[in-house]
């Protein structure tokens, strides 16, 4: 073959394989040697393509090899332009990038933090430290000997026990400035953060039970859409196939690898994937090049791009379900627990008034006094949540700590340490 067929080949190779990282994904996530083949076959693939194709071109040997690092660069540049514009927003626009939580690591099935657990599903490791990291933060963590986020001591005998998912446990946010820390500060007394990430009603409330509660005055529990899933499942004794067995936990830890850590071309990786690139620039190459005119010039003029997304409004029956099956766990936990309880509802980027108003009325209605609710869709704002992770940042953190603070004192029962 001549020098051009050559290239030819290696550039219509480095397609195929790509084609095959992008679309056939799921293929390399069953073993690790398949996550580390997935992890070269990227960059490869790239470096292939643009060496094919340049040499075609004549361009010399620097500017082939050149080209994929400097995409790279382009793509990271363009997700931090993305982030610092819309961290100012009052309404977030972050479009592609809404996808890239199906791209961060996952703690819970990080093998550095991730311990499968009979009862539970998993905790996370206990007595593990180390960092977890994002585009967004960068965090450290120390987990106690229950596997939840919080030191040894506040465990024995805490006043506030708090549950709730990868908002309680401060998914984004370091230890000292989780809402749980804050708001033991603030009051001055012993309080446990037993949040983890993921976990539902229905695990928190068995959570609950493993952990000391003799002291415990007061019991904050933080609601997630995605607690209903789970609830659901467990309450109506679902399909045992939706259970979490080890060998479902270890083939889930084993695909988490592939976002764990940086792997060479990522970020290019993660727009030719979830912009379709190879597909619509044979079909459509109109419509990739206005996208590509269209990221240039928000990136030039400093200011998100247009964006007419609906706001989403849940059903009069999604929210009736969401009720149920939380009153349904609610007394499960009232089966152990009397004292005065204060629910929040928070979720991702943005969090409505929907769901904490339908169970308030609930409340109402069982006429439960020692039930009381903080309404955090009165007080937070986008400004409060990372625009593409979804998760609350310092400053919401802080809000809610504020907030819970007053009305923990309103509700009374907890012996405050501080003037």
């Amino acid at each position: 073959m001549s020098k051009t067929q050559t290239r030819l080949v290696m550039a219509m190779t480095g397609l195929f394989l790509l084609s095959v990282t992008i679309y056939r994904w799921q293929a390399f996530t069953h073993f690790i040697w398949t996550i580390l083949l997935f992890k070269a076959l990227v960059p490869a693939s790239l470096l292939m393509i643009c060496y094919g194709l340049g040499r075609m071109l004549r361009l010399p040997l620097v500017v082939c090899l050149a080209l994929p690092p400097l995409a790279e660069a382009i793509n990271w540049q363009y997700i931090r332009h993305f982030i610092r514009i819309n961290q100012v927003a009052n309404v977030h626009h972050i479009g592609i990038l809404e996808r890239w939580i199906d791209y961060r690591d996952v703690i819970q099935f990080n093998r550095q933090f991730s311990s499968f657990n009979n009862d539970l599903g998993y905790t996370l490791w206990p007595g593990s430290i180390g960092a977890h990291s994002s585009l967004e933060y960068h965090n450290q963590y120390q987990i106690n000997s229950l596997g939840v986020r919080d030191d040894e001591k506040s465990l024995e005998n805490p006043e506030i026990i708090f549950l709730g998912d990868s908002f309680t446990m401060g998914w984004g946010i370091d230890q000292d400035k989780t809402f749980a820390h804050l708001t033991e500060k603030q009051l001055g007394v012993k309080a446990l953060n037993a949040g983890i990430s993921s976990y539902g009603t229905f695990r928190e409330m068995l959570l609950f039970k493993k952990l000391q509660r003799d002291s415990c005055k007061l019991l904050v529990i933080q609601y997630c859409d995605n607690d209903l899933e789970e609830n659901v499942a467990h309450l109506r004794e679902a399909n045992p196939s939706q259970r979490l067995t080890p060998e479902k936990f270890e083939k889930v830890t084993i695909f988490n690898r592939i976002n764990e850590s940086y792997f060479p071309m990522r970020y290019t990786y993660f727009f030719l994937r979830e912009k379709d690139i190879l597909k619509r620039i044979f079909t459509n190459p109109l419509e990739v090049w206005s996208d590509s005119q269209a990221a240039l010039t928000s990136w030039i003029s400093g200011k998100p791009l247009a964006e007419n997304k609906p706001a989403e409004i849940k059903s009069s029956s999604k929210v009736r379900e969401h009720t149920e099956n939380f009153y349904h766990v609610l007394k499960k936990i009232r089966e152990i627990y009397s004292g005065n309880i204060v629910v929040m509802h928070l979720d991702g980027r943005y969090t409505k008034p929907e769901l904490i108003n339908a169970f308030e009325a609930q409340a109402k209605q069982s006429g439960d006094t020692q039930l009381h609710f903080l309404r955090t869709a009165d007080f937070l704002t986008a400004h409060d949540y990372f625009p593409v992770d979804g998760h609350l940042n310092a400053a919401g953190h802080q809000k809610v700590a504020s907030k819970l603070g007053q009305l923990i004192r309103e509700v009374g029962g907890i012996s405050s340490h501080v003037n």
